[in-house]
């Protein structure tokens, strides 16, 4: 299901890191930033934004969240993805 068109994130985001393997999406695993649970893409990464209150949640992406969304794209470009996360 294609998400919704993309808003930038009004946090920063600190770090990428990809799954190794991508993992399949059950239970309470879910691709939290994409579409609050209407997403049933693979998770290939760990997203961890920085809010102001200081506090880095660690939010689980999909695919196409991270090759489409204009922060990640951003951050990748400049930053690269940071290590490996094994779920």
């Amino acid at each position: 299901m294609p998400h919704a068109a993309a808003r930038e994130m009004r946090s920063p985001i600190l770090s990428i890191h990809p799954y190794v393997p991508a993992i399949e999406q059950e239970g309470d695993v879910i691709c939290s930033m994409a579409s609050r649970g209407e997403c049933d893409h693979r998770l290939v990464a760990e997203v961890r934004p920085e809010f102001s209150d200081g506090t880095s949640p660690r939010w689980r992406v999909c695919g196409e969240w991270l090759t489409s969304h204009p922060s990640a794209i951003a951050h990748i470009t400049t930053n690269g993805f940071q290590e490996p996360v094994v779920p």
